[in-house]
């Protein structure tokens, strides 16, 4: 009985001291450990950002550090982070931490995600706006690694010719406003791996299918979606190659 009961406590300790201290938010949304966000607004020379807010659930100041993890980039872009400081493509972790106070949430544009095409690449920057790059960003209080915070970006370019050899049309939502379903046709001349997945304003996917043929229409149920807008994107072979907006009306 004592060695149960000792058991359940140590136990419950360990749960305590492995409790995380931080999470990813975003006017108000929390974002699950490793959940994945869709930026795919660029600027005319193709520069993407994606505000985040760090949250201090614990009752005692933090001094935070952020470090990057570079997944997947798209040839011929680079990024970088603002934290306390805006940091060179080279920073992966914070030199200097910021301080977050007790169960304080940070304003937004403490902290930005950004995402661009190397100045370096010479002609119209926007023949390089292919593909996705994915990033993974981590907080944790200084000095402590282990409890960690985790969301992961995803700079999705579109594409409106080849990537990787595949040509594909993607055509515009219907009926737009959708009520209960949602159509979009589609042809590919080859794809090894297609599917689409339906992302809200806050980049979180709601949706997704796999599209098993290289021509036709893929149809969606909307009917547990809550109104507003939506973005449907056009996976081939792991590339965002296009993006379709539409609005769910009830």
């Amino acid at each position: 009985m004592k060695k149960s009961i000792f058991t359940l406590l140590f136990l419950s300790a360990m749960g305590w001291v492995s409790a995380q201290s931080l999470q990813f938010e975003l006017n108000g949304h929390v974002f699950e450990q490793g959940e994945k966000v869709l930026c795919t607004e660029a600027t005319e020379w193709g520069e993407m950002l994606q505000d985040m807010q760090i949250h201090n659930l614990t009752g005692e100041a933090i001094d935070v550090i952020i470090e990057k993890e570079e997944a997947d980039l798209v040839e011929g872009t680079q990024n970088y982070f603002c934290w306390g400081s805006c940091y060179t493509p080279s920073v992966f972790v914070s030199p200097r931490p910021v301080a977050v106070e007790a169960g304080a949430t940070t304003a937004v544009g403490d902290l930005s995600f950004h995402h661009q095409i190397d100045p370096e690449m010479s002609g119209d920057p926007t023949n390089f706006l292919v593909g996705t790059s994915i990033v993974r960003y981590y907080a944790y209080p200084f000095g402590n690694e282990d409890d960690r915070a985790c969301v992961e970006v995803w700079f999705a370019y579109n594409a409106e010719g080849v990537v990787e050899n595949v040509v594909c049309n993607f055509g515009h939502a219907y009926p737009n406003p959708a009520t209960s379903t949602v159509r979009f046709d589609y042809s590919l001349t080859s794809a090894d791996k297609a599917s689409v997945s339906v992302y809200n304003l806050l980049g979180q996917e709601v949706m997704t299918q796999q599209i098993n043929s290289l021509q036709g229409a893929v149809t969606l149920s909307v009917a547990d979606l809550n109104e507003g807008i939506y973005f449907c994107n056009l996976f081939v072979n792991g590339q965002a190659v296009k993006t379709e907006k539409f609005v769910v009306k009830k």
